[in-house]
């Protein structure tokens, strides 16, 4: 066949290879595995049709608000047997989190509500989360500003990009610039991506940005402000960074 075809099976993470300098290298074994898998025929993955998006968060919000973890985890299990992890974030979970926000304002739960709530999502998306195999996409630092202890953010900043194979060194929250820097450079991330879930710490993670960029002009930076989707994310993740505007 096309060293093509083989090239998009190791890419995929469906036939497991060890990265040389002059290219990839599969053993013997993992290619008879591949072939007797590709005889017996694979099953399609599940799928699960959700028809009403907005049920299932009130749904989650509602066992998110008792602290009802148990139910929490089945409901999300569920979902996350034939939906994509990214789209649990953004129709689910970020639904469920606004409905808490808007009790907390309302007096009806206390932050110590909320602090679990949050806690719970967290541990509900750790469970899913799976780095692909094969050759990443890229290298990815994820963490908030200065500041933004809301770590949530970039918690399913992280997830998202590791479900679309990129190799993630999520940093959580809270952590000077400096220290963000120099692990970027470390690592050699082509992308940083600073998470927010408010006003002033949006307004600080563009300053941030601008400093990163500063230090580091062949990294892209993504600022995520409160109602950003995590599809949006993933598009602009990969688009390239331009080149420096010349004087």
């Amino acid at each position: 066949m096309h060293y093509q075809t083989a090239y998009s099976w190791v890419r995929q993470g469906t036939l497991p290879a060890r990265k040389t300098p002059r290219g990839y290298e599969v053993s013997e074994g993992d290619v008879r595995d591949l072939l007797a898998r590709r005889a017996a025929g694979a099953a399609p993955p599940q799928q699960v049709h959700v028809r009403d998006w907005a049920a299932q968060a009130t749904r989650l919000y509602a066992a998110l608000a008792t602290g009802d973890e148990a139910q929490a985890r089945r409901d999300f299990a569920r979902l996350a047997a034939g939906v994509p992890l990214s789209q649990l974030c953004d129709q689910l979970i970020a639904p469920a989190l606004r409905q808490v926000g808007v009790a907390w304002a309302a007096g009806e739960l206390s932050i110590a509500h909320e602090h679990r709530a949050t806690a719970i999502c967290e541990r509900l998306i750790a469970a899913e989360v799976h780095q692909p195999q094969g050759r990443p996409r890229g290298v990815a630092v994820t963490v908030t500003p200065p500041g933004e202890r809301h770590a949530l953010p970039a918690v399913m900043a992280a997830a998202c990009l590791r479900e679309d194979h990129w190799q993630v060194h999520h940093l959580a929250a809270d952590l000077p610039v400096p220290e963000v820097i120099a692990l970027a450079a470390q690592t050699g991330a082509n992308l940083v991506v600073l998470s927010s879930a408010t006003t002033e710490a949006a307004r600080l993670a563009v300053r941030e940005a601008r400093e990163i960029r500063a230090q580091l002009p062949a990294v892209r930076v993504l600022v995520g402000r409160q109602g950003d989707t995590l599809s949006r994310l993933r598009e602009l993740a990969k688009t390239p960074v331009p080149p420096p505007r010349t004087k």
